[in-house]
């Protein structure tokens, strides 16, 4: 992962965390069990590595998506940016899966006041759509509720609420 050069430390922290911010407070949104939360967060990764294809021209995803042969600093960035995060669920007193997703939320609305301050539209809005999609694969990945993998929603309910408010943040 890169930092663009016209963005401060603190702005390339908030606009570079949110995919998996999103990605994990989705995969949290609802209660997948054990095997379905690992299945979520790998989705995750996947949507996010995904993308290096699929917005090969937009410089700001490109920059985001970590690079694979650069591992270490790929960990570290990585390593940071839960640091960082973790220390503000601290001092923002988050003690729910709604107070997270508030959070993350808010992020939401930084980030893309930042990015659209700094890009084209045509970059935003492939930084918008990356997220959303990432939301909505991470969301349809394993089914919430039932029993032995046996009924359970797909796209559970706190799942469609979630996603709902991001859509609206990301309009």
């Amino acid at each position: 992962m890169g930092k663009l050069d016209n963005y401060t430390e603190e702005e390339w922290h908030v606009v570079a965390s949110i995919p998996q911010l999103v990605g994990a407070t989705m995969a949290s949104a609802g209660f997948s069990g054990i095997v379905g939360s690992g299945k979520e967060l790998f989705v995750t990764v996947r949507s996010m590595m995904g993308a290096k294809e699929t917005y090969a021209s937009n410089p700001l995803i490109t920059a985001i998506i970590p690079d694979p042969e650069a591992a270490k600093e790929a960990m570290s960035d990585a390593s940071e940016q839960r640091k960082q995060f973790v220390n503000r669920i601290k001092e923002a007193q988050v003690n729910s899966k709604e107070g997270l997703a508030n959070l993350v939320l808010e992020d939401c609305k930084k980030a893309l006041s930042i990015v659209k301050e700094k890009e084209p539209e045509t970059v935003v809005n492939d930084y918008k759509t990356w997220v959303l999609n990432i939301a909505e694969t991470v969301a349809n990945t394993a089914k919430e509720g039932g029993f032995l993998g046996f009924g359970g929603e797909q796209f559970s309910e706190n799942e469609q609420k979630l996603f709902a408010e991001l859509k609206q943040v990301f309009q």
